[in-house]
């Protein structure tokens, strides 16, 4: 509007130059003097008023290229914020795969930490009632040997020739060893008699053949290592045990019938004992031999003989004295085996100690389940925290 009012004063402006053009000053007429003056002033006003027009306009455009450059910083404020923001969403996120990582991880433990106390606990009522059993075996054993009375006192000559048959076996592969060592009675009260049954047999060497026997007497000869007698399974052979002695009397049993011995030196014992009898008491071996003439060696459970030709022999002469030597040795064998289940036992109870000390307390067992759970419930505090964080940071 004030452009278009500016061109029309403009072109009256013009056309009054054109009017005047030529004339002379004096020849101006009043009324278009008054027509110029009016059209300047109106010019004027107009020029005024554009100005001050300009000026707001002026104003304005500055006040607006603020508010853009405000504005602008502004956006990229915004923008730079927003990159803030994506880098922390992305922090988080890889925060929380951690969290989400720790929590499996810690649930894991959690599970193999009470599988590693249900083991546990399994293996200690195990190693107790294994422990307990061995207590019991143990306080057997030593309740025996507080029992056993033997004399284990051994002579030279013994020693001597438990030297001897142990070199042999070292030696020769045949050799078995001593006819006492290879039996013995089913029961102590049968110690004296047996010992008396086997007689001179009771330090004689078992051997797998004959060649055996002739070897190790060759051997004990370069070695000076005195005499013994050989039994060789190969050449010996024994009388064969009538049934009937089975069931000679109440109270009388064969001798083979109340022994131990390994099937391989059967031949053995029974060349040593024959049909000897064991009789409960001189009585009942008097009655087998005398009254039923029975044609068989009888012995008492004292080490009293009625041979077979009818003497009897008896007291404590030489061969009562080895009989009852030989049934110390056995008694001081058992007593030997006694000594060796203990301190087998007392390794064993070690042993288990031992084990129970590696398998671990149940209260530290319970200590460590109970850390686990105090950090998974953490974990899943900051797990639930950074979801929240996450959500925050998208709405935003």
């Amino acid at each position: 509007e004030m452009e278009s009012e500016h061109a029309r004063v403009k072109d009256a402006e013009s056309r009054f130059e054109e009017q005047t053009h030529g004339r002379r000053a004096g020849q101006i007429s009043s009324e278009v003097m008054a027509e110029y003056n009016r059209l300047s002033g109106e010019l004027r006003s107009v020029a005024v008023e554009d100005t001050y027009r300009r000026d707001v306009l002026d104003r304005q455009i500055q006040l607006f290229a603020e508010a853009y450059r405000r504005s602008a910083d502004k956006i990229g404020g915004l923008q730079t914020q927003c990159g803030g923001l994506v880098a922390t969403e992305n922090s988080l996120e890889q925060q929380l795969q951690q969290a989400e990582a720790d929590v499996d991880a810690v649930e894991k433990e959690i599970q193999t930490a009470k599988r590693d106390a249900e083991a546990s606990k399994t293996e200690h009522s195990r190693l107790v009632r294994i422990e307990t059993e061995l207590n019991e075996k143990l306080a057997s054993v030593l309740k025996d040997l507080s029992q056993a009375r033997a004399d284990q006192r051994e002579s030279a000559r013994e020693a001597k020739l438990k030297d001897t048959v142990s070199a042999l076996q070292r030696i020769f592969t045949g050799v078995h060893g001593r006819l006492a060592e290879l039996c013995k009675p089913t029961q102590r009260k049968y110690d004296v008699a047996i010992a008396t049954v086997l007689g001179r047999h009771l330090d004689a060497i078992v051997v797998d053949s004959q060649s055996t026997a002739i070897e190790c007497i060759s051997y004990m000869k370069e070695q000076r290592a005195g005499q013994a007698t050989f039994l060789p399974l190969d050449t010996l052979r024994p009388p064969s045990i009538s049934e009937s002695l089975r069931n000679a009397h109440h109270g009388a049993r064969l001798a083979t019938d109340v022994m131990q011995f390994d099937p391989g030196v059967e031949v053995a014992v029974l060349h040593a004992c024959g049909n000897a009898l064991v009789c409960d008491t001189m009585a009942v071996a008097k009655y087998v031999c005398y009254e039923r003439r029975i044609d068989a060696k009888a012995v008492s459970i004292d080490g009293s003989i009625i041979h077979r030709s009818g003497l009897i022999t008896g007291g404590t002469g030489s061969r009562g004295s080895s009989s009852k030597i030989q049934a110390q040795r056995w008694e001081a064998a058992a007593v030997d085996n006694l000594r060796k289940a203990r301190d087998r036992l007392t390794e064993e109870l070690h042993d288990i100690a031992r084990q129970r000390r590696k398998v671990g307390k149940d209260d530290v067992l319970g200590d460590r389940l109970v850390g686990l759970q105090t950090k998974h419930r953490v974990s899943r505090e900051t797990l639930d925290s950074l979801t929240r964080k996450i959500q925050a940071a998208a709405t935003e």
